[in-house]
């Protein structure tokens, strides 16, 4: 089966959309899929590139540029770009999405006037953030540039109900924008059961087109775990943690009060400060990420403090045979019951006296002689099979 798969953020660029797009993108080709990445291109001195990201020869990619207002408002590598020019950037970015509904990279959209494609593609997924990954992929398709069977849309983070935005004034700008979107592909996948679930209720017009598809681990790593008990172990979290999405603090707290050595990577609005025995910085490359990840004995995954979508860091860490400390925030309940089958996780509430409680039990060895298996669930071929049977194309499982 041919693919065209368009991915509005770089597949250079360090986030972990790109390792969800990427995770995608080997599943397809590994299930025999011939897969054509039309994506963002990056400046060689932007803040969040990084080409430690690949994907294998057999894999065909076009990059196009990003807009002139994009690389005007980004923040670059250099030393020269001082604290002043920072502040009056990120200044600027919040006017921009005062009056915007899209991010500053909205104008990459237009790259989509340059293509022809002469090739047929059975199918065309769309894959966000950034929402004008599905904004390209219906400007192609109006436009007459492609011939396909089946338009297929993947959505990290849904627009209306997105907890990331603050301001309420777009919302019906938004609900009309999404709808737009939506109503024009044969299936729209969320990566989230209760966004999903969420979604059908907005838009009930649509509700039959809409599911939900897991994201698949990045890689598999079959090695053993490093350490399953002992005073020694590391724990690390690695993960933006804004304080208005994700509530890091009994975590921290915990790792204070049982003096655990506590890996944490990733930015926010209000970063904590190193101690003793916890590490803090912020995003590091992904080889400097890797690094970290060998060392560490124990993942921690916290969900957004509200809100339907779970963090695909999960996914990536469920690909490895250590543990995964999974700590439960916002619809604990529902959450809970859906992931705990897996049969993979540590579960406990995100409050400081139940974390401290298993941090404890994991290093006393209370679970040691529990097996842990990589769900095949989240194999990424058993996740790309899963895309294509949405569309009843070709290869179905």
């Amino acid at each position: 089966m041919n693919i065209l798969f368009i991915a509005g953020q770089s597949i250079r660029s360090n986030s972990s959309v790109t390792m969800m797009n990427l995770a995608y993108i080997n599943g397809l080709v590994d299930d025999g899929n011939n897969v054509m990445v039309v994506t963002a291109s990056l400046p060689e001195n932007h803040i969040s590139r990084d080409d430690g990201f690949n994907l294998g020869p057999e894999v065909e990619i076009e990059e196009y540029s990003v807009s002139a207002t994009f690389n005007a408002l980004s923040n670059k590598k250099e030393k020269s770009d001082n604290i002043l020019k920072t502040n009056i950037k990120n200044i600027l970015r919040k006017l921009y999405y005062s009056f915007s509904i899209y991010d500053s990279q909205k104008g990459w959209v237009n790259n989509a006037e340059k293509i022809e494609y002469k090739n047929y593609y059975d199918l065309i997924i769309s894959s966000s953030d950034p929402k004008h990954s599905h904004l390209f992929a219906k400007k192609l398709i109006d436009l007459g540039k492609v011939k396909y069977g089946k338009w297929i849309q993947i959505w990290g983070d849904p627009m209306y109900l997105d907890i990331t935005r603050k301001s309420i004034f777009f919302n019906k700008r938004l609900y009309k924008e999404e709808e737009y979107l939506i109503s024009s592909a044969d299936k729209i996948l969320y990566v989230s059961p209760f966004t999903a679930e969420k979604q059908k209720q907005l838009f009930p017009r649509y509700k039959d087109k809409i599911d939900y598809v897991l994201i698949p681990y990045y890689s598999l790593d079959e090695s053993e775990a490093n350490k399953l008990n002992g005073n020694d172990m590391i724990f690390s979290y690695f993960g933006d943690y804004n304080s208005h999405i994700r509530n890091l603090e009994p975590l921290y707290n915990a790792a204070l009060e049982t003096n655990i050595n506590l890996l944490i990577r990733g930015n926010s609005d209000k970063p904590l400060p190193s101690k003793k025995n916890i590490d803090v910085h912020r995003r590091i490359s992904i080889q400097k990420l890797k690094e970290l990840e060998n060392k560490t004995d124990v993942f921690i995954h916290l969900c957004n403090s509200h809100g339907t979508q779970i963090p695909a860091k999960l996914y990536y860490y469920s690909g490895t045979k250590k543990p995964i400390l999974f700590i439960l925030d916002g619809d604990v309940e529902r959450i809970e019951q859906f992931y705990r089958p897996f049969n993979r996780y540590i579960f406990c509430k995100n409050n400081k006296e139940e974390i401290k409680n298993e941090i404890n039990k994991i290093r006393s060895g209370y679970y040691s002689n529990t097996e842990i298996k990589v769900p095949e669930e989240l194999a990424p071929v058993y996740i790309a099979r899963n895309i294509i049977s949405k569309v009843n194309c070709q290869n179905t499982v």
